[in-house]
């Protein structure tokens, strides 16, 4: 029985290890985040406890545009401040959407860097959806994975460097895809 109390105890330590911030949208301003977008629709800090500090941050271009543009950026604090990781520019003839409630934050291959992966969907014209894409964030790197609405979500399609993934991250993630309710019913 002690030995599983201590496996609990370390455990939920581990998971303690990654938390989220949560902060008024208007906090993240573009001096100090000079995220691409005129818009930002979409904002996560996530913390490595004692370790790194990162903000992703999913903004737009004006409404209405067509095409429609999205931008990933992922900012981490170093010493003089917050510097941009990565990137992402999402261009689509439609209405891309990310779903904001659709995320998880962890350190799946154990580097004591935050690991992230984000949903978002693309869109025709009158709101129909066509796809739903996976964003992972790794350090500077970013791996997708992608479904279509044509053949029931059934084909993955994956990003070039997703086989270079570590085996622990890739099993990560595809078991949250695979569980993911890939069809948009709002």
């Amino acid at each position: 029985m002690k030995q599983i109390i201590i496996l609990l105890l370390f455990s939920n330590m581990m998971l303690a290890q990654i938390s989220n911030v949560h902060r008024n949208k208007e906090s993240y301003t573009q001096d100090e985040f000079p995220y691409k977008g005129v818009r930002a629709i979409q904002i996560d800090e996530v913390n490595f406890v004692d370790k790194e500090d990162n903000v992703f941050i999913f903004s737009k271009i004006e409404k209405n545009a067509n095409p429609d543009k999205m931008y990933f950026q992922r900012f981490t604090k170093d010493q003089n401040g917050w510097i941009l990781k990565s990137f992402v520019e999402i261009s689509y003839d439609g209405i891309i959407s990310s779903w904001g409630s659709r995320k998880a934050f962890a350190d799946y291959d154990g580097d004591q860097s935050v690991d992230a992966l984000f949903i978002y969907g693309l869109y025709d014209a009158n709101f129909i959806q066509k796809s739903v894409h996976l964003i992972y964030s790794t350090k500077e790197q970013f791996y997708t994975i992608e479904a279509s609405v044509s053949d029931g979500f059934k084909k993955n399609k994956f990003s070039a460097n997703f086989n270079k993934l570590d085996s622990r991250s890739k099993k990560k993630i595809l078991e949250y895809w695979n569980k993911l309710d890939k069809a948009d019913q709002s």
